[in-house]
């Protein structure tokens, strides 16, 4: 039986999909083996380092990105300029 999440791996292998050379990873920092496209064989870029769109591989799967919080003026705050 093929467990499902290394069953992109698998495939990969089977077909003769090259692996990815292997970079030094800095400790702390994250790298592509460490997201969820490249770990699900989703990611078609071949970089020394993670893109933009890096995302961590977790158990919960795809997880957005935390989003800033919303901050509403108090009416007053900003000081408006006059017209001449």
């Amino acid at each position: 039986m093929i467990r499902i999440e290394h069953q992109a791996k698998q495939m990969a292998e089977a077909i003769g999909v090259a692996k990815r050379r292997a970079t030094k990873r800095r400790k702390g920092h994250p790298s592509c083996e460490d997201c969820f496209f490249h770990c699900q064989m989703l990611c078609a870029l071949d970089l020394d380092e993670p893109c933009s769109t890096f995302r961590p591989n977790t158990a919960d799967g795809l997880v957005p990105p935390r989003q800033p919080a919303l901050l509403i003026r108090q009416q007053g705050e900003e000081p408006v300029a006059e017209t001449a």
